[in-house]
């Protein structure tokens, strides 16, 4: 048996480590993926035909969600339930996030005020008087959240309504 032979007999490469290095990282992207959809509840939302796209803000972007009963949640936590009359939960929230917001001074105000906006994704059975509350409390002192967006659903390809938003 030459040098040669034996040398390459010798060489085994241990996968083990690599293995267990490419196990780490499915378990962290599913626990990524896991917390980004965690604003996110299942709602069905409303279609628009002359809707823009979505182009989310460079920092954090609050989304609040407002179900088909009414109920006010935000990351899986109920902030207002669907005929409660005390807003004080749901007014703290607000707060929270107006203090957390980048300002902008206001010249008409004669002072600093939230300029990230708030959005909202209610389901499309929602009644109107529930969105509006949080509309709102947003223009209340303590929070003055003047920049609120609402989600809207695309059109299915083939709809009526997807010719006009594709701009055909």
């Amino acid at each position: 048996m030459s040098k040669k032979d034996v040398r390459e007999e010798q060489t085994e490469m241990d996968m083990t480590p690599m293995i267990d290095c490419v196990f780490q990282l499915i378990i962290f992207f599913f626990l990524v993926i896991d917390l980004q959809n965690q604003e996110l509840e299942p709602v069905k939302l409303p279609v628009a035909r002359f809707a823009v796209p979505d182009q989310p803000p460079e920092g954090q972007r609050p989304i609040v969600n407002v179900l088909q009963s009414g109920e006010t949640i935000y990351k899986r936590k109920t902030y207002l339930e669907a005929d409660e009359q005390d807003y004080s939960k749901l007014q703290g929230l607000l707060e929270y996030f107006a203090k957390n917001m980048t300002k902008k001074f206001d010249k008409a105000v004669g002072k600093e005020l939230p300029d990230d906006p708030l959005l909202i994704r209610a389901d499309k059975w929602t009644e109107m008087h529930h969105i509006a509350k949080i509309m709102e409390t947003c223009g209340l002192t303590n929070v003055q959240i003047w920049r609120v967006e609402l989600a809207v659903g695309e059109p299915k390809a083939g709809s009526p309504g997807a010719a006009k938003a594709a701009g055909n």
